[in-house]
């Protein structure tokens, strides 16, 4: 299967080399088709990637058929039960498929799931509700608009869709509830980016 370039996997490389500096256990929640888990394969220890959607799962395991410390799941992470201390993850990553469940319930579940010293990485989208989502969302839609020309145009995938209902003010109080220090930033291509690192305990 051949990689290709969209609004999500514009940030792949950032995410690739932020999970390249721990190594270790990798785990990515909603990994779809499985091109970020191909990408993060060769700079992790081991690749774990869970998905609900049992035809997402079905395009990795054909684009991961060669790779040996890749591991697919077909279940709702919500669900999915805490593993032991030793077998928690150094990174953590999830790409636009935050706003597919329950914000402070996700969040909580991610902070179990880290080893502590390791890094959760959300490749994130908002709701515009204030002047300023909208002025944001306004002024970067002509560069947008450039930057999908200049890279063939935005390749859509056979992924379930939904509309982010939380606006970038409304995650940011929820973020600091849960994974206190978080670093929430607006980003290109209508998404923002969250950072947060586990305490080391």
């Amino acid at each position: 299967m051949e990689p290709y370039w969209n609004h999500n996997t514009a940030f792949h490389n950032e995410l690739v080399n932020d999970a390249k500096t721990r190594g270790g256990r990798v785990l990515d929640i909603g990994c779809g088709d499985g091109l970020l888990l191909q990408r993060l394969a060769p700079v992790a220890r081991q690749v774990v990637g869970i998905d609900p959607d049992p035809q997402a799962i079905v395009r990795a395991q054909a684009r991961l058929a060669a790779a040996s410390n890749v591991s697919l799941i077909n279940d709702d992470f919500l669900t999915w039960p805490v593993p032991a201390k030793d077998e928690c993850y150094a990174t953590i990553s999830c790409v636009a498929a935050l706003h597919h469940m329950d914000l402070r319930v996700a969040l909580s579940h991610i902070r179990r799931f880290l080893s502590p010293g390791g890094r959760m990485l959300i490749v994130g989208l908002a709701a515009n509700k204030t002047l300023a989502d909208y002025a944001f969302s306004g002024l970067c839609m002509l560069p947008i608009r450039l930057m999908d020309r200049v890279r063939g145009g935005v390749q859509e995938i056979d992924v379930r869709l939904a509309e982010p209902q939380q606006s970038l003010s409304e995650i940011r109080q929820i973020a600091q509830d849960i994974v206190p220090g978080a670093k929430i930033r607006r980003r290109f291509y209508y998404r923002y980016l969250m950072t947060w690192d586990k305490p080391l305990e």
